[in-house]
This record gives structure tokens, C-alpha cells and sequence, in this order.
């Protein structure tokens, strides 16, 4: 007899905790369900002369154009063109920096066909400067692509910024960590004929 009470003593311990396991599993499916269809923020779109803070950097983006023309020292080839962007960068840190670079991101389809862009300050046409803290500068962005990349009447573009910590998890310091996409500039794409 008590063989068969300790036997269904034990099936009902694991029927209880089996059951109990499986209503926790759908309670988080659930959660985690109703997050993934909640709304995701959106994320803020500037134009041709609205500012916006990304991270170490305030920007300004002015205007895009394309050309199959030599900018600065950048000389397209035969089958490519110049896109440039015309952007105004002020350094929002306390120390000289040049990690503006990547600010901008096409989109994956372009990126690809993309070769990096070459930075130049518009002033002295110094390509990558250090930027000072807190002074506005003008800067050109000149990417190479093949002339059959259509970027379209208008071009947008993802803006991509580092996130400022007041305390790193790991070092327990200050400083700017992760990057992120913050946000997009739209502009109307103006053509030069060459």
C-alpha cells in the first residue's frame, strides 16, 4: 500500500510541476509576444538644414548632390560616380576627435556597392581632421559607387551615433560605448553634369 501512494505521490509531484512548467513557458511566450508586436518608437527623420544630436557629434546635413567630377582629391572612374554630402559637425566632447567617419550609413543594398567615404574639412580640404570641441565645421562626405547604383530623386540616410555612460558596467568609468542607429536625414538628390 505504500508502495502505490510514495509511486503517486511522485506522478503528481511531476504531473504539478510539468503543468506548472508549461503555464510559466506560455505566460512568457505571451510577454514576449506582446512586446515583439508592440509598437517600436520612430525614430526622428531631419532635412536639409534641421540639426540633430548624434551622440559625439551635433550634425547638420545641408544638402547631397552627384557627380562623375573630381572632388578634392577623390577622382571617380570610368563607371562610377561621386555622391557628396554636405554636412556642418560640431564635436559635443571635451577632447579633439575625428570618429565621425561613419556617421552616416546607406542603406544595405547600397552599402555594398559603397567604397568608404573620404571626409574632408571644406575650409583647408584637409581629409579626416581632428574636429575641435564645440566649433561648427563644415565637412564634406564623398563616397565612390558604380554609375548604375540609383540612390533616387531623394536619399536617405541612417544616422549612427555613440551612447555616452556615466558608469562602464565593466571599468566603471565615464565615457562613450555602444553605437546605435539614431535616427535618418532625407534629401533631395541634385544632379551636376560633367
Amino acid at each position: 500500500m505504500w508502495s502505490h501512494f510514495v509511486t503517486f505521490r511522485s506522478k503528481a509531484t511531476a504531473w504539478l510541476t510539468a503543468g506548472l512548467g508549461s503555464f510559466a513557458a506560455l505566460g512568457l511566450a505571451f510577454v514576449l509576444g506582446a512586446f515583439e508586436a508592440a509598437e517600436k518608437p520612430q525614430l526622428p527623420q531631419i532635412t536639409a538644414g534641421q540639426s540633430m544630436e548624434a551622440g559625439k557629434w551635433l550634425i547638420k546635413p545641408l544638402s547631397i548632390r552627384v557627380t562623375d567630377q573630381k572632388v578634392y582629391s577623390t577622382t571617380p572612374k570610368d563607371g562610377q560616380k561621386a555622391i557628396i554630402l554636405e554636412v556642418e559637425l560640431m564635436n559635443r566632447t571635451i577632447e579633439s576627435d575625428s570618429g565621425y567617419y561613419k556617421i552616416f550609413q546607406w542603406p544595405a543594398n547600397i552599402a555594398e556597392k559603397t567604397e568608404q567615404p573620404m571626409v574632408y574639412l571644406t575650409r583647408d580640404e584637409s581629409m579626416s581632421p581632428n574636429l575641435q570641441p564645440g566649433m561648427p565645421e563644415k565637412m564634406v562626405y564623398v563616397w565612390l559607387m558604380p554609375s548604375d547604383v540609383v540612390a533616387g530623386n531623394d536619399v536617405e540616410l541612417a544616422i549612427e551615433a555613440w551612447g555616452f555612460k556615466h558608469r562602464n558596467k565593466l571599468t566603471g568609468t565615464p565615457g562613450w560605448w555602444s553605437k546605435s542607429i539614431v535616427g535618418s536625414v532625407r534629401l533631395p538628390l541634385q544632379r551636376e553634369q560633367g
